[in-house]
């Protein structure tokens, strides 16, 4: 398996340049309709200023690796058990069960019968003692999660890096096969008679009376390619329950390159990540959903 060398600084950045157009089509097969050129840009600007935002509107901030599992042993990959519970404190053991009944005959009704199982540890999972932040590691995929509320991508970077610090020993020599992070936001809006004043790319109909009832639920994703390695998938979900309008925007980038472990090489991914991921969330929030991010 070929690995991705570390690339320069002069390279950092360069890498790729896309957009995607979603064009307005007039034959419409469904309620859902981008408004007019809407362009989700992925800019070739190594430093790019984003509108700060007063209450960001991130319920669940979440970075994953995915890495080939070589030789080690789920046990080998929590060696630094100690040191993770320092900052994590409680800890619980997801298993995996496999049950077999050979040669038995189940009848209908209620019957003893006699089996063999087999049962193993298959994941940990690490929180905070207020259940806000926590790291799970199972065979092939270490995820570290970050709950409401959201402190900035600076602090959420930097814990991401300490935890990585932790698992350094355990992950050296392997190979890393996606990162990744996923950012799911809500919004409650008070008025949502109309869903293009707050999105750009929502759902819609080709005529005011096209559905003659309130729509109280709807739900659609997009998957997004930026290159041949990095894509995006996009889910957006309006759910109203009672008179709270709650809206889910969750953008979910990820980068399909082979690395060797580097937290230096991981950071700079994840860089390109969160640029690709602002330009998802800012190209398609209106001037009016950021006001309300604003308000006091």
């Amino acid at each position: 398996m070929e690995t991705r060398p570390r690339p320069s600084e002069k390279s950092w950045g360069f890498s790729f340049c896309t957009s995607i157009v979603a064009r307005n089509e007039k034959k419409v097969l469904s309620l859902f309709r981008p408004t007019p050129l809407i362009f989700v840009a992925i800019a070739c600007i190594m430093e790019k200023k984003w509108p700060i935002l007063k209450h960001p509107p991130v319920d669940v901030a979440l970075f994953q690796l995915k890495f080939n599992m070589g030789e080690s042993t789920l046990a080998d990959l929590i060696s630094s058990d100690s040191d993770i519970r320092k900052f994590l404190p409680v800890r619980h053991e997801s298993v995996a069960s496999e049950v077999n009944f050979p040669n038995t005959k189940i009848t209908i009704g209620v019957s003893q019968v006699t089996g063999t199982s087999r049962t193993k540890v298959a994941g940990y999972l690490y929180t905070s003692v207020d259940q806000k932040s926590k790291v799970e590691i199972k065979e092939g995929v270490l995820t570290y999660i970050e709950e409401h509320p959201y402190e900035g991508w600076d602090p959420f970077l930097a814990n991401v890096k300490a935890f990585l610090v932790l698992f350094s020993k355990a992950f050296s020599g392997h190979t890393m096969t996606r990162t990744s992070i996923r950012f799911i936001n809500r919004f409650v809006i008070e008025d949502f008679n109309n869903p293009i004043d707050y999105f750009k790319t929502t759902i819609s109909a080709s005529e005011p009376n096209a559905v003659p009832y309130p729509v109280s639920q709807f739900a659609f994703n997009m998957m997004l390619p930026v290159n041949e390695n990095i894509y995006s998938i996009v889910k957006q979900e309006f759910n109203k329950i009672s008179d709270t309008n709650n809206y889910i925007f969750d953008i979910d980038v990820l980068d399909q390159s082979n690395l060797i472990f580097d937290i230096d090489l991981i950071a700079e991914v994840l860089a390109n990540l969160r640029k690709i991921k602002n330009e998802i969330f800012f190209g398609n929030v209106t001037d009016k959903l950021i006001e309300i991010c604003n308000l006091d």
